[in-house]
């Protein structure tokens, strides 16, 4: 009984598809067609508008996420070119600060000079102090002079090792320096204040703001014309018994890297150590 129902359903269905399927071929179908095209047309719109943004973000998703990555790689990218950027920058500056050691080692007829690196400093309110990789095995003593890459006074030998040696910097508080104004040759003493500044002592002279300070020469311990630095403040009236001037080293001696020991020239002081 059921497997009779169920074959004239089938024959129902067959029938009736055969039966569509001739009627439109004959083109029967066709204002049918047309009535449910425009019946289902503003349906379509309205959900064409509903979902078409989900869609189109869905399918710009992927992409958001491409670019994101596109540009975290290029930022990479970005920063490791400035790193390198940096240090041919870095590279460049020491090649030049060693040719100019070089040059002054090869040309200097003044005395001989041990080049060294500057490893480590020690700067305070009071103190300012570097060591170098040279020492006692390359001749160096405590007392000699230390000049900078292009000649000017960077400070004193204090102690040596056989490999290192420390180094006072004139702007330590505990330098001295006798020291000479070039075009008055008012004569006075360089001296490391706090905080890594030079004060120029002298009774009486004629000084003024650009002027330059050289070694003197006096007391022995420094040979005479090493460029200290340049005037940059005077304090007074030039009758004054004291004025207070201030100086700006030469060479700045938070970044020198490169340093020259004067070891042909015998400080004063090492000649007195020296005596029995």
């Amino acid at each position: 009984m059921i497997s009779s129902r169920y074959s004239v359903w089938a024959a129902i269905m067959v029938t009736l598809a055969l039966g569509l399927t001739i009627v439109g071929q004959a083109g029967l179908l066709d204002p049918f067609q047309g009535i449910f095209l425009k019946v289902t047309t503003p349906v379509d719109s309205a959900l064409n508008g509903i979902f078409r943004p989900v869609a189109d973000f869905l399918a710009n998703a992927g992409n958001v996420n491409s670019l994101e990555d596109e540009n975290r790689r290029l930022r990479l990218e970005n920063e490791d070119l400035q790193n390198r950027v940096t240090q041919l920058k870095q590279d460049a500056d020491r090649v030049k600060e060693l040719e100019q050691a070089l040059k002054i080692n090869q040309g200097a007829t003044s005395g001989i000079r041990v080049a060294a690196n500057v490893v480590n400093r020690d700067s305070s309110a009071f103190t300012d102090v570097i060591s170098i990789d040279r020492g006692a095995n390359d001749g160096i003593k405590a007392g000699m002079v230390v000049l900078s890459s292009q000649g000017s006074l960077v400070g004193t030998v204090t102690k040596t090792f056989g490999t290192s040696a420390f180094i006072r910097l004139i702007t330590d508080s505990k330098s001295k320096v006798a020291a000479q104004v070039v075009d008055s040759k008012a004569d006075g003493i360089i001296q490391g204040e706090a905080n890594r500044v030079l004060s120029f002592g002298l009774a009486q002279g004629d000084v003024k703001v650009g002027d330059t300070i050289v070694t003197s020469g006096i007391g022995g311990n420094y040979p005479a014309g090493l460029p200290i630095g340049k005037v940059s403040e005077v304090g007074g009236a030039p009758q004054d018994l004291f004025r207070k001037v201030k100086v700006e080293p030469i060479v700045r001696l938070s970044t020198a890297r490169t340093v020259l020991v004067l070891t042909s020239f015998t400080p004063q002081r090492i000649n007195i150590e020296a005596q029995p």
